[in-house]
């Protein structure tokens, strides 16, 4: 067996398009699909950086931008811990997909003991889920704390679209930029027992837990959640979904596939029925499951990142105030997709492709944001709408963000013989360009380098390359307010607090949604307290606390709080970034 391959990521700054989108068929048993898969990608090539990235994936987004030594040092040391545990959790999975997962790597001249990895979105939620649990000493409040999360995905029906069938779209936001949509695949699987399915995935990840489909009209898009009760036994999101697909017809046969098993880590799944008309979440962790549907007689069901079902929400975590309003802004922007739809402009498979590429602050519907809150994420690797009833999937082709790029359109085929082929017809979508974060414009640059900041803190990369991609961000484009906030956090950081509080007051003028600029206020304030500036750190206090948002709660209270308790220094001047949200704290 080969070692694995020393292939990087794309930067986000390069300007390489993505391979063509390679269609895959295979027959036979899972194991005979498995290798088929491998020597099939062996042949077209573009597998290689995905096979590298997952083994260190999980260490490298525990790790971000962290600045304090041990922060960033303790995800390594964790790690033999760590892969003890996949290795328990592997020894759960279903011995077909197993034997699959053994034969595809085997084909591609990979030693098989690398096939734990499959489980490794599962493995990064629990370590945040034992961290919260536990709180770990100083080192659980920053594993918490990287929790980002942002897939968004929304299914409507009926009147919410043009011809009244049933769509279902949706963003995968996941930290591998320059893996996933550097090399798009779509793979049809015909299996000697069960049901004919498909999947979109990337070259090199023989995963059908990402976005999947299958002939009886069920689609299926799974989505992180983040809660204390985890477990190292049970069913891993690789092979629950990919349950789903090979084996249920109805959403009640999915959510008794979710039922019979233990799940082992915390997630909300999206399922649709093109044969009901209907949808649902079915959402766990390992102590339960919950499933909801559509309000009243709304025809469209969205789904972010938080427990929707209500028994589920004890024990929820919620890394950071900006990731909650991060996943809630999300919903109900997709909320107002559906409710325009009902309104007069009903849903076509590429009006719904772009409202995943939109950029719109929920809030202020007129305003378009870098970051935070919008369904257009730093994470955007692949974004598809699937026609159940048409029987065709619409695959994005273009780099991140995904739903800004191009489109693809396949029809459903289980009837070609085994092989690939790289689909270079043109597209059935062209890349957006309607954005102010678009072309060639210094907003538009500074976008890039923002992108690049967040791809380099999702690969674990020392704090310097991460904040000077954010001050070249913000030098281009001075008055953006995410960019303002992020390069706050980068002259706090390096000790500046006169320029950190100049960047968070300039911010805070500025923006204009309501919690966004609430935050602004709050670091403004924060910043002011240790220059000293009194006055202005009380100016920004009174400034946040005239704000109302449904949550702004928690700001209110540390603004409260710290009138006699302050930050120290210290603390101020170690402020975490998240950049993936356009977050900070």
């Amino acid at each position: 067996m080969t070692r694995l391959p020393n292939a990087e990521p794309w930067s986000a700054l390069d300007p390489r398009q993505p391979l063509p989108l390679l269609v895959v068929h295979l027959r036979g048993t899972q194991a005979e699909m498995g290798r088929q898969h491998g020597e099939i990608l062996k042949v077209h090539g573009g597998w290689e950086r995905a096979i590298a990235y997952y083994p260190n994936m999980v260490e490298q987004m525990l790790r971000g931008s962290a600045i304090r030594p041990a922060d960033r040092v303790v995800p390594a040391l964790a790690r033999p811990a760590l892969n003890a545990l996949a290795k328990k959790l592997y020894k759960d999975r279903p011995a077909e997909l197993h034997a699959r997962t053994l034969a595809f790597l085997a084909a591609l001249g990979i030693d098989t003991r690398q096939a734990q990895y499959i489980l490794a979105m599962d493995m990064f939620q629990n370590a945040i889920g034992i961290a919260g649990r536990h709180l770990l000493g100083p080192f659980g409040d920053p594993w918490i704390r990287r929790g980002v999360p942002a897939c968004s995905t929304l299914m409507a029906w009926g009147a919410a679209t043009a011809d009244g069938k049933l769509l279902h779209g949706r963003n995968f936001d996941f930290p591998g930029v320059g893996v996933w949509d550097a090399a798009p695949e779509l793979v049809f699987c015909s299996p000697d027992q069960g049901l004919r399915y498909g999947f979109a995935t990337c070259r090199g990840a023989d995963v059908a837990a990402i976005s999947s489909f299958n002939e009886a009209g069920l689609v299926v898009t799974p989505h992180t959640r983040l809660h204390k009760d985890i477990a190292f036994s049970g069913a891993a999101i690789a092979d629950l979904c990919h349950d789903i697909a090979r084996k249920c017809r109805t959403i009640g046969e999915a959510e008794a596939v979710v039922r019979e098993r233990k799940v082992a880590s915390t997630w909300g799944i999206a399922v649709s029925s093109a044969r009901e008309g209907r949808s649902a979440v079915i959402e766990a962790h390992a102590a339960g499951v919950g499933v909801t549907y559509a309000d009243g007689d709304r025809p469209f069901k969205t789904c972010t990142n938080h427990y929707l079902a209500t028994a589920l929400r004890h024990r929820e975590l919620a890394p950071a105030p900006g990731w909650t309003w991060h996943t809630h802004s999300r919903k109900k922007r997709l909320e107002q997709a559906g409710e325009r739809a009902l309104d007069g402009e009903p849903l076509t498979p590429l009006a719904l492709f772009r409202w995943l590429g939109d950029r719109h602050d929920a809030d202020q519907p007129t305003l378009e944001r870098a970051a935070g809150g919008v369904l257009a994420q730093s994470t955007g690797v692949h974004t598809v709408v699937v026609e159940p009833e048409a029987r065709v999937v619409h695959v994005s082709i273009g780099r991140c963000p995904s739903g800004r790029g191009a489109v693809q359109s396949v029809a459903w085929d289980w009837d070609q013989a085994v092989g690939g082929v790289e689909k270079r017809s043109p597209p059935s979508l062209l890349p957006a360009s309607d954005s102010v974060y678009d072309g060639d414009t210094a907003l538009g640059h500074a976008y890039r380098h923002y992108l690049r900041a967040a791809q380099l803190e999702a690969q674990g990369s020392k704090p310097k390359p991460v904040e000077d991609e954010l001050l070249t961000a913000v030098q281009l484009a001075p008055h953006d307010p995410t960019f303002l906030l992020l390069a706050g956090a980068v002259a706090l950081r390096r000790k500046d607090l006169a320029t950190a509080y100049a960047r968070f007051d300039h911010g805070a003028a500025v923006e204009t949604s309501p919690f966004a600029k609430g935050r602004l206020h709050l670091w403004a304030m924060r910043a002011a307290r240790h220059l000293p500036d009194r006055d202005g750190e009380e100016r920004h206090r009174q400034a946040l606390l005239a704000l109302q948002h449904p949550l702004l709660g928690i700001l209110h209270e540390q603004a409260r709080h710290e009138r006699d308790r302050p930050w120290s220094r210290r603390r101020l001047t170690g402020c975490p970034l998240h950049t993936l949200l356009g977050d900070i704290g």
